[in-house]
């Protein structure tokens, strides 16, 4: 197994060789998540010699891999896809694979017909992405989050002479890779992959395509600019991709405006009959099992939005939609303000995310299960959540 000593561009600085360090320093100073965060805002992760000198391997590598996470979005679908157009700008040939498939309204994003789908061809992405000369790895931050791919993913790691790059905005990521792109602090992978351009002088490459997938990472991580993680960069990166003449106003209906009818009648259904409100503890709770989404013939993305529906009720600062999938349950957790929904997901829930907008998923526990758990817990959190934001 070659030993990995990743260089940590980030501004969290938490690489495989300093890693025990900065973690005692942490449970001295008793605020682990605080620190974390202070130091994101510390420097540019981009403005390093580091990052300058991946433009130079990537030229020379034979095999360049671009991945994802699990269930990907249309962060980890815009982020990968817009890479591989700056790659090919450089005249560089890359793959992109994803560990499954992404929701149909996903479809219209230029290049997504190349994408390659590890559920698919479980052996021949597996040996593409182990064997890779540079990997990169994007809107994840353990090798865990590639679903199918982890495996995959921990054996270019392994291989003597590749180069592992991780490019994420997620909290507390494990050091796996080579180079690891880190900034928590930015509300979506796209605009990292819009500050990669800028770090690599490539601002006049910029075209319409890869706008288009820009843009749809950026609307779909920030909330169409309504989350708290938006910052003035948002903006200003937003008026560089309109520049290119994309239409911004047919990407936003693509992907918010093409409900089926048994969408919509899914999420009435969800709202008017699956709906747990609980005001004296200021939370919500959607659910629904397999039986229910087979029966309004539920695609991928059908669900999308649902938990923030929850959310958008008066008073309602925690909200939590779970559904039942083949082999675990899945759930999308939403907060206003203060309450750490990442917490929430990394103690209870196996998983992680944002502050605000975080997930997780159990194998080998009913929906009935899950959804109990949580009912159980929320009283433990009410006197976290009693605020206005």
């Amino acid at each position: 197994m070659r030993t990995r000593h990743p260089t940590m561009v980030t501004p969290n600085l938490f690489s495989r060789r300093n890693r025990a360090v900065v973690d005692a320093f942490m449970v001295w100073v008793g605020f682990t998540g605080m620190v974390q965060m202070y130091l994101s805002g510390m420097e540019d992760v981009f403005a390093r010699e580091e990052v300058a000198a991946l433009k130079v391997q990537v030229k020379s590598a034979k095999s360049v891999v671009v991945t994802s996470h699990r269930s990907p979005d249309g962060d980890a679908i815009g982020s990968s896809l817009a890479l591989k157009h700056m790659l090919s700008a450089m005249g560089v040939s890359s793959t992109v694979v994803m560990p499954d498939a992404y929701a149909k309204f996903l479809h219209w994003m230029p290049g997504q017909d190349t994408v390659r789908f590890h559920d698919a061809e479980p052996e021949a992405v597996s040996a593409l992405v182990a064997e890779a000369d540079m990997l990169f790895c994007l809107d994840y931050n353990a090798p865990s989050r590639a679903g199918g791919l982890g495996e995959a993913v921990k054996q270019a790691c392994d291989k003597e002479g590749s180069t592992v790059v991780m490019i994420d905005h997620h909290q507390e990521p494990e050091p796996f890779a080579d180079v690891m792109l880190s900034d928590p602090t930015t509300g979506s992978t796209c605009e990292l992959i819009y500050r990669l351009l800028q770090a690599w002088d490539m601002e006049g490459m910029l075209d319409a395509d890869m706008a288009s997938c820009l843009y749809c990472g950026l609307i779909t991580d920030t909330g169409s600019f309504r989350f708290s993680s938006v910052q003035p960069s948002s903006h200003e990166m937003a008026s560089s991709l309109l520049a290119t003449g994309m239409d911004h106003s047919r990407i936003h209906s693509l992907i918010y405006d093409a409900c089926r009818l048994e969408q919509v009648q899914l999420t009435a259904y969800a709202l008017s009959q699956k709906l747990q409100v609980f005001p004296e503890h200021r939370s919500a709770i959607i659910s629904l099992s397999l039986e229910e989404l087979q029966r309004y013939n539920a695609q991928k993305g059908d669900t999308e939005g649902l938990v923030n529906r929850a959310l958008a009720i008066e008073g309602i600062n925690f909200a939590a939609f779970i559904k039942e999938d083949v082999d675990r349950v899945k759930m999308s957790l939403r907060s206003r303000g203060t309450f750490s929904v990442r917490d929430v997901a990394a103690a209870h829930f196996n998983g992680g995310g944002h502050h605000n907008a975080a997930g997780g998923a159990c194998e080998g526990e009913s929906l009935q299960s899950v959804v109990d758990r949580m009912v159980a817990l929320i009283p433990t959190w009410s006197d976290g959540l009693q605020y206005d934001d």
